[in-house]
């Protein structure tokens, strides 16, 4: 049986050789590859327990990422809501204007809410380029209040499907209904006093209506730097789905390259939010993970070996500055990341209880034995539904590996593995 992709028949070697891949689409003529584009990768049974865990967490991060159908909606969406913009500002003879994505969209480090009804959160930044002494902050938020309105209506009129909108703290809501909303950032470029800053050229100033100061940004600069942090991994991880996929490594889209680092944050997200579902206003807020976690990163190969690294080297980039916390923005160091932390203490000690928690849970894993135990575990670390559907990927890969005949359990662990071990009995699932 011969499988078509981007339109073209594969022979049987190109199958084997993608065994496992799903989820493969065109975008911008790039290909992008699920995390299971070769079933080796999630499946490695002959791995030790570090990289079986590391399997298991990476089928829970994948299960977390935003799914492909609403992604392909998101996309629409945003792309559509970028040209309207566009044009009205032309025809209304406004200055040039970009929206661009920020957060954990750009970094590839979404993660599905702990309840699905609220909704994934998309942020993007609808950038203006003004001057800061042309218009005030209520200006050019109002300004964009109004017009996200009229294109509102405009989709209405068009039949399409039409979002809630709703001002917050720092941006406009747009709730569509269903799984999503848009976060909207009025943004100016940031055109002085920010020499310290990474990059001049892409530093922003956002709106705060509890501030009356502009609030310096600069997210496009953020994301070089995440990236800078797990270069080595990335490069790595894509020439090898590349050769997976038997295709040039420049079509493998930069998005789709899942390293250990972009799954470690999805893992500590999810674990956070998994703890702290009851209180979510002192829970760890995603930044500082992010942060602390790209800058603890060192290019570990295995998610597991990043993960305890990661958490092990954490706390050596919070600091304590004249009796107050302090964590830097990497690309802008006179932002706090951890100023809330000096105004409400106990955000400072939830952030350290988490810390501790997420270390002894998964120094946990290494000492249980059978599959039955750690579902349990990482079902109270990451929830029972999420972790379900991972496993069940987890026993389909087991199920392969059975019916090749090279599965073997290890005695005394309960894990499997294909080396060493009591070899295990092929089922053909006919009964006994």
């Amino acid at each position: 049986m011969q499988e078509k992709v981007l339109g073209k028949k594969l022979d049987s070697k190109k199958q084997i050789a993608i065994l496992g891949l799903s989820s493969l689409y065109a975008n911008n003529n790039k290909l992008h590859y699920r995390e299971a584009y070769c079933m080796h990768d999630y499946f490695n049974i002959g791995g030790n327990r570090e990289q079986q865990l590391g399997n298991l967490l990476t089928l829970i991060a994948e299960d977390l990422d935003i799914p492909e159908d609403l992604k392909a909606g998101l996309v629409l969406k945003y792309n559509h809501l970028g040209s309207w913009i566009r044009k009205d500002n032309e025809d209304r003879y406004r200055t040039e204007s970009e929206i661009y994505p920020q957060g954990s969209v750009r970094l590839g480090t979404s993660i599905q809410p702990v309840t699905l009804e609220c909704g994934y959160d998309v942020d993007i930044v609808y950038l203006r380029r003004l001057s800061k002494n042309s218009i005030s902050q209520e200006q050019l938020v109002e300004q964009a209040g109004e017009q996200l309105k009229r294109y509102i209506e405009f989709r209405r009129l068009e039949g399409k499907e039409v979002p809630e909108l709703v001002r917050r703290r720092r941006c406009w809501a747009m709730n569509y209904p269903g799984r999503f909303h848009m976060d909207v950032l009025p943004a100016l470029p940031d055109d002085d006093g920010t020499l310290f800053t990474r990059s001049m050229e892409t530093s922003i100033l956002l709106t705060d209506r509890q501030l009356w100061q502009w609030q310096y940004s600069n997210p496009k600069a953020y994301a070089e730097w995440f990236r800078e942090c797990e270069i080595l991994a990335f490069t790595e991880k894509r020439i090898s789905m590349a050769r997976a996929g038997n295709v040039e490594v420049e079509q493998i889209a930069d998005d789709a390259v899942k390293t250990p680092l972009r799954v470690s944050v999805q893992i500590l997200k999810r674990h956070r939010d998994v703890r702290y579902s009851g209180n979510p206003d002192d829970k760890p807020i995603s930044i500082i993970i992010t942060t602390l976690a790209a800058a603890a990163y060192r290019n570990e190969r295995e998610l597991f070996d990043a993960l305890m690294g990661i958490i092990t080297r954490m706390e050596t980039s919070i600091e304590m500055i004249d009796g107050k916390w302090w964590i830097p923005n990497p690309v802008n160091p006179k932002e706090n990341f951890a100023d809330k932390w000096n105004q409400f203490p106990q955000r400072a000690q939830r952030f350290f209880e988490w810390l501790a928690a997420v270390k002894a849970d998964l120094e946990a894993l290494l000492q249980l034995s059978g599959l039955n135990n750690i579902s349990s575990s990482l079902s109270a670390s990451f929830g029972s539904d999420v972790v379900e559907r991972s496993m069940k990927k987890f026993g389909d890969g087991v199920d392969a590996s059975q019916q090749r005949g090279d599965l073997r359990m290890a005695v005394g662990t309960g894990m499997l593995n294909m080396s060493t071990g009591t070899k295990v009995v092929k089922n053909t699932w006919y009964g006994n």
